[in-house]
């Protein structure tokens, strides 16, 4: 009789399955080791941050919502470098301009690269924009092509445009303040459509608007960290949209066309009315022609194309979100208003509304600009970088692929730069610069980090500021803007607030608030008025 007693007890399928997941863990555990040892051979530690959790890692540490506080907290327990890591991604958050200017500006050829979406680049579409493409030579292209029609040299070609619709502006914030957002958003989409296609839009329901919105509120939610679990297991990207929690398949099918509607259908229009020889100097047809007559390729075309369906992108939000933050400054600080108006009646007069050649000026209405920037950075986190390279910094290691976060809101809130910084302060940018004021230089360099950072900073910026810069003073300029009034005759006591939207990852909005928008006298009436017949 044969003794089993010690013979061993035969393995189940699920046993096996078990053990070779667990082999196979184990195997890659030990190459991951393996391979950070061959990239690390100084065994350096990774920079300072929470202590991550089992399996998650810090994926409780990542901010879905109020991510300006929780990004603050992080930085006053850890300093100028948090890293985070979750899911085998590792971010790292710069906490000041310093380190921000060595590693993203000064190390740049390392950190140009952008980390890609799943949902956004592949699925809605948005693998054209130049703004979140791959460090390469795609992206070089795309930013020549932009940089070329929107530099510091060209961007007083766009004034007549930009001050028209400043005017137009006015107009409708006084028969309705209350649309101030509607008015916001058609303003800027009218200088964009013009300036970039030489369309002009509708007064409603204008279609290149409504396919412009339902693009971005897929780009807005697709930016939410963590929002869809294809960005964290990108092979589910394949599944069908008929299986049971797939639903964002269908979402970004309907997105993605919009998507593509935006990109499309504004230049068709430009390249039918160059054929009708009814099209005027824009974005599209200037470059198109230049490359026309350089024997330029299809390839050429498809970027000009890309590159315009990115204006409406990249400048609608900053620009609402950037005037809308000017009106809750004034409100809530009256006497930046005050002073403001002194220097337009001084400068200006009654007889007229400011233009750009008033701007030298007004050093006062070019300070209430830098500091609206500096209040609420439109993307308190910014554009995020990626890593090409692994990188050493402060006795610390970084490893290839990190997303590199430049914290813009901790930047232009630093105390030691910017003494009380949540109080709306413009004087503190009116240093004697053109001596030579270290302090002034200092505050205007730390502020350009509110256009992001190295080699990915906005190359739009002088149009952009242009606009915001011709609204303010010509909104200053007739309109005296106060707490609105409850029912019982009181003002309204509003508190600033700011909540995160749209496809600029966490890009700041002021919340609603409530105003009261009126002509400062009768002749400040006649002015808004008046802007009618100067438009004819």
């Amino acid at each position: 009789m044969t003794d089993t007693s010690l013979s061993a007890a035969p393995v189940s399928p699920s046993q096996a399955a078990a053990y070779v997941i667990l082999a196979i863990c184990l195997y890659l555990v030990v190459r991951k080791r393996r391979i950070q040892c061959l990239a690390n051979p100084r065994r350096l530690p990774y920079p300072p941050g929470p202590r991550p959790y089992p399996v998650i890692g810090n994926m409780l540490d990542i901010a879905k919502i109020n991510e300006t506080t929780t990004y603050q907290h992080l930085a006053d327990t850890y300093g100028d470098l948090v890293f985070l890591s979750a899911l085998g991604r590792h971010i790292l958050v710069l906490n000041s301009f310093e380190t921000a200017k060595e590693l993203l500006d000064k190390r740049s050829v390392n950190y140009s690269d952008r980390p890609q979406s799943t949902m956004s680049h592949e699925l809605l579409g948005w693998d054209f924009s130049f703004a979140h493409m791959p460090y390469g030579d795609r992206w070089r292209t795309h930013r020549r092509l932009f940089h070329d029609q929107f530099q510091q040299s060209i961007a007083p070609a766009y004034w007549p445009i930009q001050q028209r619709e400043a005017h137009a502006l006015l107009r409708r914030l006084l028969h309705s303040p209350e649309k101030l957002d509607y008015h916001l958003r058609h303003n800027i989409a009218a200088v964009i459509m013009d300036i970039t296609y030489g369309i002009t839009i509708a007064d409603h329901d204008d279609q290149y608007i409504t396919m412009a919105e339902k693009a971005l509120e897929g780009a807005g939610q697709a930016a939410s960290p963590g929002a869809f679990l294809v960005d964290i297991i990108p092979f589910l990207k394949y599944v069908p949209e008929w299986v049971p929690g797939a639903s964002f398949k269908r979402k970004a099918r309907e997105w993605r066309r919009a998507v593509l509607q935006m990109r499309d259908a504004p230049f068709a229009t430009t390249l039918q009315n160059m054929r009708n020889g009814t099209s005027t100097p824009c974005f599209v047809s200037t470059l198109l022609e230049e490359y026309e007559m350089k024997g330029g390729r299809q390839d050429s075309t498809e970027a000009i194309k890309d590159c315009a369906g990115m204006v409406f992108a990249a400048a609608a939000e900053s620009t609402v979100s950037t005037l809308a933050s000017f009106i809750l400054a004034v409100l809530t600080h009256p006497e930046v208003q005050s002073k403001a108006q002194e220097e337009i009646d001084r400068v200006v007069g009654n007889g007229r509304l400011p233009d750009f050649s008033d701007r030298s000026e007004l050093p006062y209405i070019d300070a209430i600009l830098k500091e609206v920037l500096r209040w609420n950075p439109v993307a308190p986190l910014g554009l995020p970088h990626m890593a090409t390279q692994h990188d050493q910094y402060n006795g610390y290691f970084i490893p290839a692929g990190t997303i590199v976060v430049g914290n813009t809101w901790r930047i232009l809130n630093d105390p030691k730069l910017f003494p009380n910084p949540r109080h709306f302060d413009p004087g503190r940018f009116l240093g004697k610069h053109n001596t030579g004021d270290y302090q002034c230089i200092l505050l205007t360099e730390t502020l350009s980090s509110a256009f992001g950072y190295g080699r990915r900073v906005c190359p739009g910026r002088q149009v952009g500021e242009a606009q915001v810069w011709i609204s303010i003073a010509c909104i200053l300029s007739v309109f005296t803007i106060a707490p609105a009034l409850d029912s019982a005759g009181l003002p309204i006591e509003v508190k600033p607030a700011f909540s995160s939207q749209g496809m600029i990852w966490c890009a700041h909005h002021p919340s609603p608030f409530k105003f009261s928008m009126k002509p400062r006298n009768e002749f400040s009436l006649s002015l808004v008025e008046q802007t009618t017949e100067l438009t004819l």
